[in-house]
């Protein structure tokens, strides 16, 4: 089979490698068919994350379902499935608390597309082994576009949850979005406003991602440098800009809440006194996707979120090497599925 390589800095290449194989009865094989861009992607092909080459590309996916151990209930071969960025077991404390990405029964930080806990493959791979299937493994509804939740994987439900926690405590809550990434300010902009925030507004100073944020519902002239003193009662920091972060966290009002999404490898500034006269609260940290990923299938299969918006380019496989190296937004890999359903009386027990 092929794997999506970042080889050096900047480059991607497919090469063969050795096909996964079912290694517990409890795990399964999985062909990614729509595999998405995550946002931090392009940093990781650039070099500039300490993550450093060779390896397996891609955390974002929906999945065939190959073939499955004697364990495995949930899903079957032919099974259209969201394959979680993380590693996890779901039965350990750390799961069981709904911590799936500190999930102890593998190694730490143990993921797809990254190499930090070990080499598990990357979602853009002919295939994949998915070691806890039954944990894992999320099927799609019927009828579900698998190109429109290739990013419930990470991106799509990493907005969905920084939005929506705050906003169940904050009723007609003003929400500010700082953008700077390439699709989760977007995202987040549309699942503020389906967790019910009574304004959205969105900053930033790229003119492709203001539109985006625009058509997605969100008020974009607020001023490009006008103080935002005290204005909002959640910020969603989809930045990797200390200045556009600290312009954030200066915006929230008393009580407020900032969910920080953009990840930025040097220890950012921030005006930790002020936050404190104003008794905020800075959430950070990975999401834990695998428990919310039923509720994003939802929310996009009743068409209350467009995440096609930030996905301008569909691609192919042999597209991909170039296209992911400096995609202008979030793109999306699809290939041909190789298998049917089978009739549910064939399903296993």
């Amino acid at each position: 089979m092929q794997e999506l390589i970042v080889t050096g800095p900047g480059e991607l290449a497919w090469i063969d490698s050795p096909s996964p194989t079912l290694r517990s009865t409890e795990g399964a094989l999985v062909r990614p068919i729509a595999a998405a861009s995550c946002d931090l992607d392009r940093r990781l092909i650039a070099g500039s994350t300490p993550f450093k080459p060779p390896f397996a590309i891609g955390h974002e996916c929906v999945a065939e379902v190959l073939q499955v151990g004697e364990q495995v209930s949930s899903v079957q071969r032919g099974d259209l499935v969201s394959v979680p960025w993380k590693i996890a077991c779901g039965r350990c404390a750390a799961c069981l608390r709904g911590l799936s990405s500190a999930c102890t029964a593998v190694t730490k930080y143990a993921a797809y597309g990254v190499p930090a806990g070990g080499h598990w493959g990357g979602l853009f791979s002919e295939e994949v082994y998915a070691p806890f299937a039954d944990a894992m493994l999320v099927p799609l509804p019927a009828g579900t576009d698998p190109r429109a939740v290739a990013s419930a994987s990470d991106n799509l439900t990493d907005a969905w949850v920084a939005t929506s926690t705050p906003l169940q405590q904050r009723a007609d809550a003003r929400v500010l979005v700082v953008g700077g990434t390439e699709s989760l300010g977007i995202l987040a902009v549309q699942m503020a406003r389906v967790a019910g925030a009574a304004q959205v507004d969105y900053l930033d100073t790229d003119d492709y991602r203001r539109a985006l944020a625009e058509l997605s519902g969100a008020n974009v002239d607020i001023g490009a440098s006008s103080a935002l003193d005290e204005r909002y009662d959640v910020v969603i920091a989809a930045t990797r800009d200390e200045r556009a972060l600290n312009r954030g966290l200066l915006g929230l009002a008393p009580g407020g809440h900032c969910s920080c999404i953009g990840i930025m490898f040097e220890p950012p500034r921030i005006p930790l006194f002020d936050l404190y006269m104003r008794n905020v609260t800075l959430s950070v940290g990975v999401c834990s996707v695998r428990h919310h990923i039923p509720t994003v299938l939802e929310l996009v299969n009743s068409k209350q979120c467009d995440p096609l918006v930030v996905c301008p380019q569909i691609i192919t496989c042999d597209d991909a090497p170039q296209a992911l190296i400096d995609p202008q937004a979030k793109c999306i890999m699809v290939r041909e599925r190789i298998t049917t359903t089978v009739a549910p009386t064939e399903r296993h027990t």
